[in-house]
């Protein structure tokens, strides 16, 4: 019956699959045959971006960026700020919370507020043009560097270096258009990369599965466009409240927000913790007070589980609706990007900065 029923539906969708397939590559054929105009901003961009709908880690990777470029470049970050309540440019400063910019512009500016710009706005043309206008001389100067989270689609603007995520369990070359996959552009689109990046990555990988790995994107970019391997480090667990100490071996309740839990779920579960029930919402929730009140009460009733764990993305918005003594049993962990060859990479970006200026 399951089957038959999945018969059907693929074939309801499959017009909608048809339609979708037709749009993106007309789009597309327009902007690479120079009908609509793609224009390249004077100030060097860095987008950091994939073909799919989201969870390949871009937020991590835009943060490796930031630390590495960040003490020799005025560097801001420009993202369309996901969900946010607010519309058009927004510079992120004091008053900024994760309603007025979005949940991960809001983790860069805590992180990164004393060395870096964060800016939101739906058009990277316009946002680009406004931190061109707003910080004055920065078109003229190669210092000045602007990354772009998650502009792959957006082909009004031509970054300068063009990074393209693909997801170690879930590639794209082995992937599908929505509605029957979760690409949101074409695979061929992926030529458009001047460097690509396999996230996600255990920590050994076999020769024969790293082989299949780049091969397979090797169909769709150019001979010259070096591929990558990154993977994800967790740092320690951190307090909310920052006197507090995690005790690994109490009970603890675990909260989520994003796009591919079960990771986190794992990573906890494989440094022992003991975890005593899961809640986790769509990626991008926005929290209230009223869920923060049914995990809160759950927590207290369940006996010797006083620890709330949650992502650093959903902390940002978890935060601000707690009082200090809530603060006292919320913890999260922290994530980095790991490169399986740093040198490389980190050679690759200096020397497009200077190469196409």
């Amino acid at each position: 019956m399951k089957l038959v029923f999945f018969f059907i539906l693929r074939i309801i969708l499959y017009p909608i699959m048809l339609i979708i397939n037709l749009t993106i590559f007309v789009r597309n054929w327009l902007y690479d045959k120079n009908i609509l105009k793609s224009v390249r901003p004077k100030v060097f961009c860095i987008n950091v971006g994939n073909l799919n709908l989201g969870g390949t880690g871009k937020t991590p990777h835009v943060e490796y960026l930031v630390r590495l470029l960040a003490d020799n470049y005025k560097t801001s970050i420009l993202s369309r700020g996901y969900k946010r309540k607010t519309k058009g440019f927004v510079w992120a400063d004091a008053t900024a919370t994760a309603e007025s910019i979005g949940d991960e512009p809001m983790q860069y500016f805590l992180k990164f507020k004393d060395k870096i710009n964060v800016v939101v706005c739906e058009d990277r043309i316009v946002g680009v043009n406004e931190i061109q206008r707003q910080m004055p001389n920065i078109e003229t100067e190669i210092q000045s560097i602007v990354l772009l989270d998650d502009a792959f689609q957006h082909r009004k603007i031509a970054p300068q270096l063009n990074l393209l995520l693909c997801d170690y369990n879930r590639p794209f070359y082995e992937d599908s258009l929505v509605p029957f996959g979760k690409l949101r552009d074409l695979r061929q689109s992926a030529k458009r990369a001047n460097a690509v990046i396999v996230t996600k990555c255990p920590k050994d990988i076999n020769i024969q599965k790293h082989t299949a790995i780049i091969n397979g994107i090797k169909k769709y970019v150019s001979p010259e466009t070096p591929i990558f391997f990154s993977r994800i480090n967790y740092k320690s667990v951190v307090g909310y409240f920052s006197k507090n100490t995690f005790k690994p071996q109490q009970k603890s309740n675990v909260v989520t927000a994003i796009a591919k839990p079960e990771v986190f779920i794992e990573y906890l579960s494989e440094q022992g913790f003991s975890i005593n029930n899961v809640h986790n919402f769509s990626d991008h929730f926005s929290f209230t007070r009223k869920e923060m009140n049914e995990i809160i009460t759950e927590t207290a009733q369940f006996k010797n589980v006083l620890q709330i764990i949650t992502t650093e993305k959903d902390m940002v918005k978890i935060k601000p609706l707690l009082n200090e003594e809530e603060m006292k049993h919320f913890f999260y962990v922290p994530i980095e990007i790991e490169l399986e060859d740093k040198k490389t990479f980190d050679d690759f970006v200096y020397s497009s900065l200077k190469n196409l200026a």
